[in-house]
Protein backbone atom coordinates (compact mmCIF):
# COMPACT_ATOMS: atom_id res chain seq x y z
CA UNK A 1 0.00 0.00 0.00
CA UNK A 2 1.49 3.32 -1.06
CA UNK A 3 2.21 6.11 1.39
CA UNK A 4 -0.75 8.30 2.17
CA UNK A 5 -3.32 5.71 1.06
CA UNK A 6 -6.39 4.64 2.99
CA UNK A 7 -8.53 1.51 2.84
CA UNK A 8 -11.48 0.19 4.80
CA UNK A 9 -12.01 -3.59 4.67
CA UNK A 10 -15.70 -3.78 5.37
CA UNK A 11 -17.83 -6.55 6.87
CA UNK A 12 -15.36 -9.44 6.98
CA UNK A 13 -15.16 -12.15 9.63
CA UNK A 14 -12.00 -11.10 11.50
CA UNK A 15 -9.78 -13.73 13.11
CA UNK A 16 -7.09 -12.24 15.37
CA UNK A 17 -6.01 -14.43 18.31
CA UNK A 18 -3.79 -11.69 19.74
CA UNK A 19 -6.78 -9.42 20.23
CA UNK A 20 -9.28 -12.16 21.04
CA UNK A 21 -11.23 -11.93 17.77
CA UNK A 22 -12.60 -15.22 16.49
CA UNK A 23 -14.85 -14.52 13.52
CA UNK A 24 -16.15 -11.13 14.67
CA UNK A 25 -17.76 -9.29 11.74
CA UNK A 26 -16.32 -5.79 11.68
CA UNK A 27 -14.36 -3.30 9.62
CA UNK A 28 -10.59 -3.05 9.43
CA UNK A 29 -9.21 0.42 8.72
CA UNK A 30 -5.78 0.85 7.15
CA UNK A 31 -3.85 4.07 6.66
CA UNK A 32 -0.29 4.37 5.34
CA UNK A 33 0.11 0.60 5.59
CA UNK A 34 -0.92 0.40 9.26
CA UNK A 35 -4.15 -0.60 10.97
CA UNK A 36 -5.85 2.37 12.61
CA UNK A 37 -8.96 2.79 14.75
CA UNK A 38 -11.05 4.68 12.22
CA UNK A 39 -11.08 6.38 8.82
CA UNK A 40 -13.22 9.10 7.22
CA UNK A 41 -16.54 7.88 5.86
CA UNK A 42 -15.46 8.64 2.28
CA UNK A 43 -12.29 6.49 2.46
CA UNK A 44 -12.02 3.79 -0.23
CA UNK A 45 -13.66 0.55 0.88
CA UNK A 46 -13.31 -3.10 0.00
CA UNK A 47 -16.39 -5.27 0.57
CA UNK A 48 -15.26 -8.41 2.43
CA UNK A 49 -18.75 -9.66 3.28
CA UNK A 50 -18.81 -13.45 3.59
CA UNK A 51 -15.02 -13.60 3.62
CA UNK A 52 -12.38 -14.25 6.28
CA UNK A 53 -10.02 -11.44 7.25
CA UNK A 54 -6.85 -12.57 9.03
CA UNK A 55 -3.13 -11.93 9.18
CA UNK A 56 -1.28 -13.14 6.09
CA UNK A 57 0.71 -16.34 6.26
CA UNK A 58 4.52 -16.32 6.32
CA UNK A 59 6.44 -19.04 4.47
CA UNK A 60 9.90 -19.09 6.07
CA UNK A 61 11.34 -21.81 3.78
CA UNK A 62 10.71 -21.72 0.08
CA UNK A 63 12.66 -21.60 -3.18
CA UNK A 64 11.06 -19.03 -5.45
CA UNK A 65 13.78 -16.67 -6.66
CA UNK A 66 17.24 -18.20 -6.37
CA UNK A 67 19.42 -18.99 -9.36
CA UNK A 68 18.42 -22.65 -9.12
CA UNK A 69 14.82 -21.68 -9.86
CA UNK A 70 15.79 -19.88 -13.04
CA UNK A 71 18.01 -22.78 -14.12
CA UNK A 72 15.04 -25.11 -13.67
CA UNK A 73 12.87 -22.90 -15.86
CA UNK A 74 15.50 -22.95 -18.59
CA UNK A 75 16.35 -26.64 -18.43
CA UNK A 76 12.77 -27.97 -18.32
CA UNK A 77 10.89 -25.91 -20.92
CA UNK A 78 8.77 -28.93 -21.86
CA UNK A 79 7.07 -28.75 -18.45
CA UNK A 80 5.67 -25.30 -18.96
CA UNK A 81 1.92 -25.00 -19.19
CA UNK A 82 0.01 -21.71 -19.41
CA UNK A 83 -1.31 -20.30 -16.15
CA UNK A 84 -4.26 -18.00 -16.87
CA UNK A 85 -4.22 -14.68 -15.11
CA UNK A 86 -6.70 -14.25 -12.24
CA UNK A 87 -9.94 -12.94 -13.68
CA UNK A 88 -10.80 -10.96 -10.54
CA UNK A 89 -7.50 -9.06 -10.31
CA UNK A 90 -7.29 -5.81 -12.26
CA UNK A 91 -4.07 -5.53 -14.21
CA UNK A 92 -3.04 -9.12 -13.54
CA UNK A 93 -0.63 -10.74 -15.98
CA UNK A 94 -0.39 -14.25 -17.35
CA UNK A 95 2.34 -16.69 -16.41
CA UNK A 96 3.28 -20.34 -16.60
CA UNK A 97 3.16 -23.35 -14.32
CA UNK A 98 5.86 -26.01 -14.13
CA UNK A 99 8.30 -27.42 -11.58
CA UNK A 100 9.01 -23.76 -10.82
CA UNK A 101 6.22 -21.33 -11.84
CA UNK A 102 6.96 -17.93 -13.33
CA UNK A 103 7.20 -14.93 -11.04
CA UNK A 104 3.67 -13.67 -11.70
CA UNK A 105 2.10 -17.07 -11.15
CA UNK A 106 4.12 -17.56 -7.94
CA UNK A 107 2.80 -14.32 -6.47
CA UNK A 108 -0.81 -14.99 -7.46
CA UNK A 109 -0.75 -18.54 -6.09
CA UNK A 110 0.69 -17.46 -2.75
CA UNK A 111 -1.86 -14.67 -2.43
CA UNK A 112 -4.65 -17.13 -3.22
CA UNK A 113 -3.45 -19.34 -0.37
CA UNK A 114 -3.43 -16.43 2.08
CA UNK A 115 0.33 -15.85 2.22
CA UNK A 116 1.75 -12.34 2.20
CA UNK A 117 5.43 -12.94 3.06
CA UNK A 118 7.79 -15.53 1.60
CA UNK A 119 11.49 -16.24 2.17
CA UNK A 120 13.83 -18.08 -0.16
CA UNK A 121 15.85 -20.26 2.18
CA UNK A 122 19.21 -20.50 0.38
CA UNK A 123 20.70 -17.87 -1.93
CA UNK A 124 24.40 -17.74 -2.72
CA UNK A 125 25.76 -14.22 -2.17
CA UNK A 126 27.03 -14.16 -5.76
CA UNK A 127 23.44 -14.52 -7.02
CA UNK A 128 21.85 -11.99 -4.64
CA UNK A 129 21.32 -9.34 -7.33
CA UNK A 130 19.49 -11.79 -9.55
CA UNK A 131 17.34 -12.89 -6.62
CA UNK A 132 16.37 -9.30 -5.81
CA UNK A 133 15.30 -8.79 -9.43
CA UNK A 134 13.09 -11.88 -9.35
CA UNK A 135 11.52 -10.89 -6.04
CA UNK A 136 10.81 -7.40 -7.36
CA UNK A 137 9.01 -9.06 -10.28
CA UNK A 138 6.85 -11.26 -8.02
CA UNK A 139 3.52 -9.55 -7.24
CA UNK A 140 1.33 -9.58 -4.12
CA UNK A 141 3.90 -10.79 -1.59
CA UNK A 142 6.74 -9.35 0.47
CA UNK A 143 9.88 -11.44 0.03
CA UNK A 144 13.35 -11.91 1.45
CA UNK A 145 16.10 -14.50 1.43
CA UNK A 146 18.65 -16.23 3.63
CA UNK A 147 22.24 -15.68 2.48
CA UNK A 148 24.04 -19.00 2.09
CA UNK A 149 27.31 -19.01 4.05
CA UNK A 150 27.78 -22.66 4.95
CA UNK A 151 30.36 -23.19 2.20
CA UNK A 152 32.13 -19.83 2.42
CA UNK A 153 35.84 -20.68 2.45
CA UNK A 154 36.93 -17.52 4.25
CA UNK A 155 34.25 -17.90 6.94
CA UNK A 156 35.17 -21.55 7.50
CA UNK A 157 38.79 -20.59 7.96
CA UNK A 158 37.89 -17.97 10.56
CA UNK A 159 35.78 -20.51 12.47
CA UNK A 160 38.55 -23.10 12.29
CA UNK A 161 41.07 -20.58 13.67
CA UNK A 162 38.78 -19.57 16.53
CA UNK A 163 38.37 -16.03 15.19
CA UNK A 164 34.79 -15.64 16.39
CA UNK A 165 34.84 -11.85 16.45
CA UNK A 166 36.14 -11.57 12.91
CA UNK A 167 33.71 -14.25 11.75
CA UNK A 168 30.81 -12.33 13.29
CA UNK A 169 31.90 -9.08 11.63
CA UNK A 170 32.34 -10.78 8.27
CA UNK A 171 28.92 -12.42 8.43
CA UNK A 172 27.28 -9.11 9.36
CA UNK A 173 29.02 -7.30 6.51
CA UNK A 174 28.15 -9.97 3.95
CA UNK A 175 24.52 -10.13 5.05
CA UNK A 176 24.17 -6.37 4.68
CA UNK A 177 26.08 -6.25 1.40
CA UNK A 178 23.78 -8.74 -0.31
CA UNK A 179 20.56 -7.44 1.26
CA UNK A 180 19.72 -10.73 2.96
CA UNK A 181 17.33 -11.26 5.86
CA UNK A 182 19.16 -14.02 7.71
CA UNK A 183 22.13 -16.37 7.46
CA UNK A 184 21.73 -19.87 6.04
CA UNK A 185 24.31 -22.45 7.13
CA UNK A 186 23.90 -26.02 5.99
CA UNK A 187 25.93 -29.18 6.53
CA UNK A 188 24.30 -31.87 4.38
CA UNK A 189 25.07 -35.30 5.73
CA UNK A 190 27.50 -33.92 8.28
CA UNK A 191 27.96 -35.37 11.74
CA UNK A 192 29.79 -34.25 14.85
CA UNK A 193 31.11 -30.80 15.53
CA UNK A 194 31.76 -28.64 12.45
CA UNK A 195 35.15 -27.60 13.89
CA UNK A 196 36.31 -31.21 13.74
CA UNK A 197 35.23 -31.54 10.16
CA UNK A 198 37.06 -28.33 9.25
CA UNK A 199 40.22 -29.28 11.15
CA UNK A 200 40.29 -32.66 9.47
CA UNK A 201 40.74 -31.04 6.08
CA UNK A 202 44.19 -30.42 4.57
CA UNK A 203 45.80 -26.99 4.38
CA UNK A 204 43.42 -24.17 3.38
CA UNK A 205 44.76 -24.08 -0.16
CA UNK A 206 46.62 -27.32 -0.99
CA UNK A 207 48.96 -27.16 -3.99
CA UNK A 208 47.29 -28.01 -7.24
CA UNK A 209 48.34 -31.15 -8.99
CA UNK A 210 48.96 -31.28 -12.70
CA UNK A 211 48.03 -34.40 -14.57
CA UNK A 212 49.95 -34.61 -17.85
CA UNK A 213 49.23 -37.46 -20.20
CA UNK A 214 52.14 -38.03 -22.64
CA UNK A 215 51.10 -38.14 -26.26
CA UNK A 216 52.33 -40.97 -28.45
CA UNK A 217 55.11 -40.08 -30.86
CA UNK A 218 53.13 -41.51 -33.72
CA UNK A 219 49.52 -42.45 -34.20
CA UNK A 220 49.22 -46.03 -35.41
CA UNK A 221 47.41 -46.52 -38.68
CA UNK A 222 43.95 -48.10 -38.40
CA UNK A 223 43.75 -51.78 -39.12
CA UNK A 224 42.03 -52.76 -42.36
Amino acid sequence: MSKGSQLRIRGGAVHDPVNGLDGAVQDICIQDGRIVATLPDDAPALDAGGMIVMAGGVDIHSHIASSSCNHTRRLLPEERVPAPRPADVAGARSGSMASVPSTFTTGYRYAGLGYTTVFDAAVAPLMARHTHHEMDDTPCIDAGFFALMGNDEYLLRLVDQGERGRAKDYMAWLLGAVGGYAVKIVNPGGVGRPARVISARPAPFPPRRSFIVPLPSAVPAPQA
